[in-house]
């Protein structure tokens, strides 16, 4: 062979079957440059200022890791498409004489080629729009810190060494192919589909079975624990039935449409439902993959969108009021003094106007809301065979008060027995508790739900209050009910609700929690900021919704590049049924209305597929989202829906698109 033989070969094959190469080249240059600009915000030194950093880093680690799995398989799968459409050209090969290792080595020459020049695209356009991508990274976390976009050697040796480890995959499956046909095997490769179905009534049955399972667990899960817990058993059980009907089901209704003479032996249905046949055996793997995608796509876009927008109602739920100090241990007069007159010094050096502010003196525990019960956790009348994440939306905050403490705070002068109490808390939980069973010993004197201790300022307070007449009273309920010591739950509470700028704000939480840590000496202290918290969600989810949109593009192209290679082996296939379809009398028209009525069918089925299994999963959906107290149903619906519509619209303009390549392949 003369010298660069092999490697001129193959540059030439590239040339000649761009449009087979092209897409994707397109496609490795997205995938290689989603995966390093991952990697560049995970290992570089400019969110060295921004808060969380360090959550946002692990998170971008957890998506490698998870890219890590789904770039290998989606390349493999790709290019086990390109190899299908070639073998036809390396059986012609071997026919005109070339040995199995030197198409070897041209397969080695072409796969090299294309996947060092897109590597470095990718690579470069991750380098070139990096910068754009890190500023809108701050952007989406709301932070502005005096940080600059800086590259480190890790992302080009990490991308570097994926899409080698991709490159010996892809080179060695190819060689398998080649050196174990023969060539009259690979002359006609490209005209042999997927396997033959067998037991498909069974299969049918199973996946049918499965999808109605995997629904009905979606649309019963009652919370947000058990969806969580759920919710990766309901998507396995979803891509099984998916490839079972898929690749059965369609069988088995087309089997079913073919036994009823009358409506088979008709001029249109004969031809439609023969082309379904052939078309469903050889497309049911690639269209159930496309559903599969095309579901994984609407629920992590819309998942994500709707947490990043729901994070101010999560922030009001999780904080009711903008600002609370909780310290563990009974404190001197003097002490809380000093700490009230920190607070006021505070926030007039940084311009923060004090809307509310009081403090008390309380003992907290945590209980389920179980039967209208108020139960501590090991009450005997818990169910023990109940999952944890079955009594997740049970549990309450108690806060149990003693009367002066109560007075102190809201001025209603009230008087209680030794065995009386007050419940205090919102209406939701007033409407589930049974007053009248809650316990021998103690009576609920009166329940109030407009008081400054339940009623937030920014949502209300979850948690029930227990006033009792005194401090020994509200440590023998304690002790007693709720089995906790009050030693190790009494603490101290202030409670602050501002006004000012967001930035004075910040810089305001910032001060007093070092001030008070100070002056706190050695107690422990906990402090709970709306302000605090909205800048570490916001760099929570705001890191959570770029890596949904990498995943998301990547879905989508995967999605796209199996849709446009379907097309073409549709194109191809169905060029040679086009002119025997005329050969036995059919027109042209005729032909091109019965061909194209078969194409919609198969490529919008994994689309309506999509949609389904969406609409289906939207009760878990939203059950998950309120594991997060994300409590806005309709936002939610509205990101679900959202995503579905826009996704059907880019999936029709791919149909539109990949369309004219098919039809200029038949030349209609």
């Amino acid at each position: 062979m003369a010298k660069n033989f092999y490697f001129r070969m193959a540059a030439a094959n590239l040339r000649r079957d761009k449009g087979m190469y092209v897409p994707y080249a397109v496609s490795y240059i997205i995938f290689s440059a989603i995966y390093f600009m991952v990697i560049t915000l995970m290992t570089t030194d400019g969110l060295k200022n921004v808060p969380e950093k360090d959550n946002i880093k692990s998170m971008f680690a957890l998506g490698m890791i998870i890219m890590n799995i789904t770039t290998v398989i989606f390349m493999l799968y790709i290019n086990s498409f390109l190899i299908k459409r070639r073998k036809k050209e390396f059986g012609l090969y071997g026919i005109l004489g070339l040995e199995k290792r030197h198409i070897s080595r041209i397969i080695l020459f072409e796969n090299f080629i294309l996947s060092f020049i897109s590597l470095v695209l990718g690579i470069i356009s991750s380098c070139v729009f990096g910068n754009l991508i890190f500023l809108l990274l701050l952007n989406t976390l709301k932070v502005s810190p005096d940080s600059h976009f800086s590259l480190t050697w890790h992302p080009f040796v990490i991308t570097t060494a994926l899409f080698a480890v991709i490159f010996v995959l892809t080179t060695a499956f190819n060689f398998i192919q080649v050196r174990t046909a023969n060539p009259i095997d690979l002359l006609k490769g490209g005209q042999v589909g997927e396997k033959k179905v067998r037991f498909v009534l069974l299969k049918t049955i199973i996946g049918t079975a499965l999808l109605i399972a995997a629904y009905y667990m979606a649309n019963t899960v009652k919370n947000g624990g058990a969806a969580l817990n759920q919710f990766f058993v309901a998507v396995i059980m979803v891509i099984v039935a998916t490839n079972l009907l898929f690749q059965a089901g369609s069988q088995f209704v087309l089997k079913r449409l073919k036994n009823r003479k009358k409506f088979y032996y008709k001029a249109n249905n004969f031809i439609a439902i023969s082309g379904l046949f052939h078309r469903m055996k050889q497309n049911a793997a690639g269209l159930a993959n496309i559903c599969i995608l095309s579901t994984m796509v609407l629920v992590t876009i819309s998942t994500c969108i709707a947490l990043y927008l729901g994070q101010e109602d999560m922030l009001r739920y999780n904080n009711p009021n903008d600002l609370e100090i909780m310290i563990y241990d009974q404190l001197s007069e003097e002490k809380i003094n000093s700490i009230n007159d920190i607070i006021e010094m505070e926030a007039s050096e940084k311009g923060i106007k004090i809307r509310d502010l009081y403090k008390y003196y309380r003992a907290t525990s945590s209980v389920y809301l179980l039967n209208g019960k108020i139960l501590p956790y090991n009450s005997p009348e818990i169910d023990k065979d109940i999952p944890m994440y079955e009594l997740w939306s049970h549990i309450r905050g108690l806060q149990v008060v003693p009367l002066a403490e109560y007075i102190a705070v809201t001025g209603d002068n009230r008087e209680l027995a030794d065995n009386e109490v007050l419940l205090v808390t919102d209406k939701e939980n007033l409407e589930v508790i049974d007053t009248k069973t809650f316990g021998k010993d103690y009576v609920i004197k009166d329940t109030l739900n407009d008081t400054v201790f339940n009623i937030g300022k920014n949502t209300p307070v979850t948690d029930i209050f227990l006033v009792t007449a005194d401090e020994q009273s509200a440590e023998k309920l304690l002790e007693n009910v709720y089995q906790k010591k009050w030693d190790d739950a009494k603490s101290y509470k202030f409670v602050l609700n501002m006004e000012g700028d967001e930035k004075d704000l910040l810089d305001f939480t910032y001060s007093l929690k070092e001030k008070i840590v100070s002056a706190a000496e050695d107690k422990t202290i906990s402090i709970s900021s709306i302000d605090l918290r909205r800048q570490e969600d916001y760099s929570l989810f705001g890191g959570l919704l770029f890596l949904g949109i990498f995943f998301t593009i990547m879905f989508l192209c995967a999605t796209v590049l199996i849709i446009y290679f379907k097309q073409v082996s549709e194109g191809y296939d169905d060029r040679e049924r086009y002119e025997i379809l005329q050969k036995v009398g059919m027109d042209d028209k005729e032909v091109k209305k019965t061909i194209s009525r078969q194409i919609l069918l198969v490529f919008f089925l994994p689309l309506a597929a999509a949609v389904l299994h969406l609409s289906a999963a939207r009760h878990m959906i939203l059950k998950m989202l309120e594991s997060f107290y994300l409590f806005d149903t309709m936002l939610s619906t509205v990101c679900i829906v959202g995503s579905g519509v826009i996704f059907a619209v880019i999936y029709v303009c791919v149909y539109k698109f990949t369309a004219r390549t098919y039809y200029r392949i038949i030349k209609f």
